[in-house]
């Protein structure tokens, strides 16, 4: 797996992110800066991204219509996140298993 961002694996980002959305309530998100570049380049009033930091926390809080409420592309980004994390997780289990198995065929070759 290629690194991230600076030899960051994306699996950590992601569970980092994941883990905040469980844990933090998707009110917490709301009492920080407003950060949208869209809001700020454009002066859109909103764009079609604002509100998904909250949506996704209220997903995983199980909240759906409250999700939706915040944002709708919620549909798309949790299962996309979801699916991100296990792709990579499976991924690494391969290359585990594929390392452990070059290494009982051959003991001798393998240098870490």
């Amino acid at each position: 797996m290629k690194p991230f961002c600076a030899g960051i694996p994306r699996w950590v980002v992601l569970t980092l992110a994941l883990v905040a959305f469980v844990v933090l309530p998707p009110e917490a998100f709301a009492l920080g800066p407003d950060i949208c570049v869209w809001k700020h380049l454009f002066g859109l009033s909103a764009c079609p991204a604002c509100g998904s930091t909250r949506a996704l926390a209220a997903f995983f809080h199980g909240h759906i219509a409250q999700a939706l409420a915040y944002n709708r592309n919620v549909i798309l980004t949790a299962p996309t996140l979801i699916g991100l994390l296990a792709g990579d997780i499976i991924a690494g289990i391969r290359r585990a298993l594929k390392r452990e198995i070059a290494i009982r065929s051959n003991p001798g070759f393998f240098t870490p």
